[in-house]
Protein backbone atom coordinates (compact mmCIF):
# COMPACT_ATOMS: atom_id res chain seq x y z
CA UNK A 1 0.00 0.00 0.00
CA UNK A 2 1.18 3.35 -1.12
CA UNK A 3 1.72 5.74 2.15
CA UNK A 4 -0.11 9.04 2.22
CA UNK A 5 2.41 12.01 1.83
CA UNK A 6 0.79 15.67 1.95
CA UNK A 7 1.63 17.11 -1.38
CA UNK A 8 4.12 20.12 -1.47
CA UNK A 9 3.90 23.14 -3.18
CA UNK A 10 3.28 23.34 -7.02
CA UNK A 11 4.11 25.24 -9.78
CA UNK A 12 0.57 25.83 -11.10
CA UNK A 13 -0.34 26.08 -6.81
CA UNK A 14 -2.52 28.70 -5.61
CA UNK A 15 -1.20 30.91 -3.17
CA UNK A 16 -4.28 31.01 -0.87
CA UNK A 17 -7.81 29.83 -1.57
CA UNK A 18 -10.18 31.26 -4.48
CA UNK A 19 -12.61 34.16 -3.99
CA UNK A 20 -15.37 32.62 -1.96
CA UNK A 21 -14.13 29.34 -1.10
CA UNK A 22 -12.97 28.28 2.41
CA UNK A 23 -10.32 29.70 4.02
CA UNK A 24 -9.28 26.53 6.13
CA UNK A 25 -6.86 24.21 4.36
CA UNK A 26 -8.37 21.32 5.65
CA UNK A 27 -11.37 21.82 3.54
CA UNK A 28 -9.10 20.97 0.56
CA UNK A 29 -7.84 17.97 -0.90
CA UNK A 30 -4.78 19.41 -1.76
CA UNK A 31 -4.53 21.98 0.89
CA UNK A 32 -0.78 23.15 0.01
CA UNK A 33 -1.65 24.39 -3.57
CA UNK A 34 -5.47 24.95 -2.45
CA UNK A 35 -6.99 22.50 -4.80
CA UNK A 36 -9.84 20.26 -4.43
CA UNK A 37 -12.22 21.77 -2.17
CA UNK A 38 -14.16 19.27 -0.20
CA UNK A 39 -16.69 21.21 2.15
CA UNK A 40 -19.79 20.50 -0.22
CA UNK A 41 -21.04 17.18 -1.57
CA UNK A 42 -20.86 19.20 -4.83
CA UNK A 43 -17.74 20.24 -4.35
CA UNK A 44 -16.73 16.34 -3.45
CA UNK A 45 -18.03 15.11 -5.95
CA UNK A 46 -16.79 17.72 -8.07
CA UNK A 47 -12.90 16.96 -6.53
CA UNK A 48 -13.25 13.15 -7.12
CA UNK A 49 -14.25 14.11 -11.03
CA UNK A 50 -11.67 16.27 -11.45
CA UNK A 51 -8.84 14.20 -9.64
CA UNK A 52 -10.05 11.19 -11.51
CA UNK A 53 -8.47 12.88 -14.65
CA UNK A 54 -5.02 11.26 -15.36
CA UNK A 55 -3.52 14.61 -16.24
CA UNK A 56 -4.62 15.96 -13.13
CA UNK A 57 -3.05 13.24 -11.00
CA UNK A 58 -0.03 12.66 -13.35
CA UNK A 59 1.32 16.24 -11.37
CA UNK A 60 1.59 14.37 -8.05
CA UNK A 61 3.70 11.70 -7.11
CA UNK A 62 1.83 8.28 -6.23
CA UNK A 63 2.07 9.14 -2.54
CA UNK A 64 0.70 12.66 -2.70
CA UNK A 65 -2.10 10.94 -4.74
CA UNK A 66 -3.18 8.84 -2.44
CA UNK A 67 -3.38 11.49 0.50
CA UNK A 68 -5.60 13.63 -1.90
CA UNK A 69 -8.03 10.36 -3.04
CA UNK A 70 -8.06 9.66 0.85
CA UNK A 71 -9.04 13.46 1.78
CA UNK A 72 -11.55 13.26 -1.34
CA UNK A 73 -13.45 9.73 -0.31
CA UNK A 74 -13.48 11.22 3.83
CA UNK A 75 -15.56 13.78 2.58
CA UNK A 76 -17.77 12.02 0.19
CA UNK A 77 -18.33 9.49 2.75
CA UNK A 78 -19.06 12.29 5.43
CA UNK A 79 -21.76 13.70 2.52
CA UNK A 80 -23.27 10.39 2.14
CA UNK A 81 -21.60 9.47 -1.21
CA UNK A 82 -20.28 6.19 -1.85
CA UNK A 83 -17.38 5.76 -3.62
CA UNK A 84 -13.77 4.07 -3.44
CA UNK A 85 -10.55 3.82 -5.14
CA UNK A 86 -8.74 0.68 -5.04
CA UNK A 87 -5.75 -0.15 -6.82
CA UNK A 88 -5.69 3.60 -8.69
CA UNK A 89 -9.40 2.03 -10.13
CA UNK A 90 -12.73 4.15 -9.07
CA UNK A 91 -15.32 1.12 -7.83
CA UNK A 92 -18.70 1.21 -9.82
CA UNK A 93 -20.57 3.38 -7.53
CA UNK A 94 -18.16 6.48 -8.92
CA UNK A 95 -20.88 6.11 -12.02
CA UNK A 96 -22.46 8.59 -9.79
CA UNK A 97 -19.57 10.89 -9.50
CA UNK A 98 -18.68 11.14 -12.88
CA UNK A 99 -21.95 11.87 -14.18
CA UNK A 100 -23.07 14.42 -11.34
CA UNK A 101 -22.08 17.08 -13.86
CA UNK A 102 -22.11 16.36 -17.44
CA UNK A 103 -19.33 16.76 -19.73
CA UNK A 104 -20.38 17.85 -23.66
CA UNK A 105 -23.33 16.96 -22.52
CA UNK A 106 -26.52 18.77 -22.10
CA UNK A 107 -29.18 18.00 -19.45
CA UNK A 108 -31.73 19.16 -21.79
CA UNK A 109 -31.11 16.29 -23.76
CA UNK A 110 -30.25 13.61 -21.55
CA UNK A 111 -32.44 11.08 -21.11
CA UNK A 112 -34.30 9.99 -18.34
CA UNK A 113 -32.07 6.67 -17.23
CA UNK A 114 -29.07 8.92 -17.72
CA UNK A 115 -30.84 11.48 -15.40
CA UNK A 116 -31.40 8.80 -13.19
CA UNK A 117 -27.88 7.07 -13.45
CA UNK A 118 -26.54 10.26 -11.92
CA UNK A 119 -28.72 10.18 -8.53
CA UNK A 120 -28.52 6.51 -8.35
CA UNK A 121 -25.49 5.16 -9.63
CA UNK A 122 -25.08 1.75 -11.66
CA UNK A 123 -25.99 -0.63 -8.94
CA UNK A 124 -29.09 1.56 -7.42
CA UNK A 125 -30.53 2.04 -10.89
CA UNK A 126 -30.24 -1.60 -11.84
CA UNK A 127 -32.07 -2.35 -8.31
CA UNK A 128 -34.47 0.74 -8.87
CA UNK A 129 -35.85 -1.16 -12.44
CA UNK A 130 -35.93 -4.53 -10.33
CA UNK A 131 -38.41 -3.64 -7.82
CA UNK A 132 -42.11 -4.66 -8.76
CA UNK A 133 -45.33 -1.78 -9.74
CA UNK A 134 -47.18 -3.38 -8.53
CA UNK A 135 -45.59 -1.83 -4.79
CA UNK A 136 -45.08 1.59 -6.19
CA UNK A 137 -48.06 3.75 -5.10
CA UNK A 138 -48.20 7.26 -6.56
CA UNK A 139 -51.20 9.03 -4.48
CA UNK A 140 -50.90 12.97 -5.59
CA UNK A 141 -49.14 14.33 -8.86
CA UNK A 142 -49.43 18.18 -9.03
CA UNK A 143 -47.44 20.34 -10.77
CA UNK A 144 -45.24 21.17 -7.81
CA UNK A 145 -46.05 18.19 -5.50
CA UNK A 146 -45.35 14.26 -6.00
CA UNK A 147 -46.34 11.81 -3.16
CA UNK A 148 -46.47 8.06 -2.73
CA UNK A 149 -45.37 5.56 -1.52
CA UNK A 150 -43.16 2.74 -2.36
CA UNK A 151 -43.53 -0.59 -0.33
CA UNK A 152 -44.28 0.26 3.06
CA UNK A 153 -42.06 3.42 2.61
CA UNK A 154 -43.67 6.64 2.20
CA UNK A 155 -42.49 9.41 -0.77
CA UNK A 156 -42.55 13.03 -1.11
CA UNK A 157 -41.54 15.65 -3.13
CA UNK A 158 -42.25 18.89 -3.13
CA UNK A 159 -41.13 20.93 -6.15
CA UNK A 160 -41.91 24.77 -4.18
CA UNK A 161 -40.42 23.96 -0.98
CA UNK A 162 -37.32 21.83 -2.89
CA UNK A 163 -37.69 19.52 -0.30
CA UNK A 164 -37.08 14.96 -1.16
CA UNK A 165 -38.65 13.29 2.12
CA UNK A 166 -38.44 9.51 1.84
CA UNK A 167 -38.18 7.33 4.75
CA UNK A 168 -36.03 4.05 4.17
CA UNK A 169 -32.69 3.53 5.77
CA UNK A 170 -30.49 3.67 2.55
CA UNK A 171 -31.60 7.09 2.19
CA UNK A 172 -32.35 8.33 5.71
CA UNK A 173 -28.52 7.15 6.97
CA UNK A 174 -26.54 7.46 3.85
CA UNK A 175 -27.96 9.08 0.47
CA UNK A 176 -29.74 12.19 1.95
CA UNK A 177 -26.78 13.74 2.64
CA UNK A 178 -24.88 13.49 -0.50
CA UNK A 179 -28.55 14.39 -1.81
CA UNK A 180 -29.00 11.29 -3.98
CA UNK A 181 -31.85 8.78 -4.51
CA UNK A 182 -32.29 5.35 -3.52
CA UNK A 183 -33.76 2.70 -5.40
CA UNK A 184 -36.91 3.33 -3.37
CA UNK A 185 -37.00 6.61 -5.13
CA UNK A 186 -35.67 5.98 -8.73
CA UNK A 187 -38.54 3.37 -8.55
CA UNK A 188 -40.82 6.06 -7.66
CA UNK A 189 -40.18 8.37 -10.42
CA UNK A 190 -40.95 5.65 -13.08
CA UNK A 191 -44.44 5.48 -12.52
CA UNK A 192 -44.89 8.90 -12.68
CA UNK A 193 -45.74 11.23 -15.49
CA UNK A 194 -42.10 10.57 -17.61
CA UNK A 195 -42.24 14.56 -18.52
CA UNK A 196 -43.26 15.50 -14.81
CA UNK A 197 -39.63 13.24 -13.81
CA UNK A 198 -37.68 14.33 -16.65
CA UNK A 199 -38.25 18.43 -15.58
CA UNK A 200 -37.90 17.63 -12.14
CA UNK A 201 -34.36 15.37 -12.40
CA UNK A 202 -33.15 18.15 -14.58
CA UNK A 203 -34.29 20.83 -12.62
CA UNK A 204 -32.30 19.03 -9.33
CA UNK A 205 -29.36 18.58 -11.45
CA UNK A 206 -28.78 22.04 -12.15
CA UNK A 207 -29.41 22.92 -8.67
CA UNK A 208 -29.81 20.24 -5.59
CA UNK A 209 -27.49 21.50 -3.53
CA UNK A 210 -30.44 24.27 -2.98
CA UNK A 211 -33.19 21.07 -2.04
CA UNK A 212 -33.33 19.27 1.20
CA UNK A 213 -32.96 15.95 1.30
CA UNK A 214 -35.03 14.22 5.02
Amino acid sequence: MVRAVKPGRKRDGRLGPPEGYPKDPDKYGDPANWKYPVHTPFHARAARRYFNEPRNRAKYTPEEQTYIDKKINEALERFGVAVKIKGGQVEDEAATIQADVPINKDIDKMTFDELLLVFLGKNRLASAHGIDPAVVSVDKETETLLAGTVKQYSVLIDRQERRVEHDCVDFKTNRAVGRLFCKHLGAFLMRVDRQAALRLLRELLRGRDRWTFE
